[in-house]
């Protein structure tokens, strides 16, 4: 895909999947404004693209994902709620993610 076509996809889908090469595409139009190396499943980034904010993980299934968010303190909240769940599961709590809500 190229980047119209997953900002096309990424607006009118909660998430979408992208491959490695789609995401590396992604990532040389955006703008870093956050990123956290979760050491248990790739990176979380918080990404700028013009004036919009997109949120960007990788899955238990190792899919990489990508959603719009509405603003950045959303995204900041999101990224919160799942670097606390990293931390519970460092401590064998046998939480999982939902990636996909």
């Amino acid at each position: 895909m190229s980047v119209s076509e997953i900002l096309t996809s990424v607006k009118s889908n909660p998430y979408i999947i992208l491959n490695k090469e789609e995401l590396e595409i992604f990532l040389a139009c955006s703008t870093i404004i956050k990123e956290v190396d979760t050491c248990l499943s790739d990176f979380i980034r918080i990404l700028k693209y013009n004036d919009e904010i997109f949120f960007q993980e990788v899955s238990d299934k190792n899919e990489i994902l990508l959603r719009k968010m509405n603003s950045i303190d959303e995204a900041e909240k999101l990224l919160k709620e799942r670097l606390d769940f990293y931390d519970r599961k460092w401590d064998g709590c046998g939480c999982k993610i939902n990636y996909y809500e």
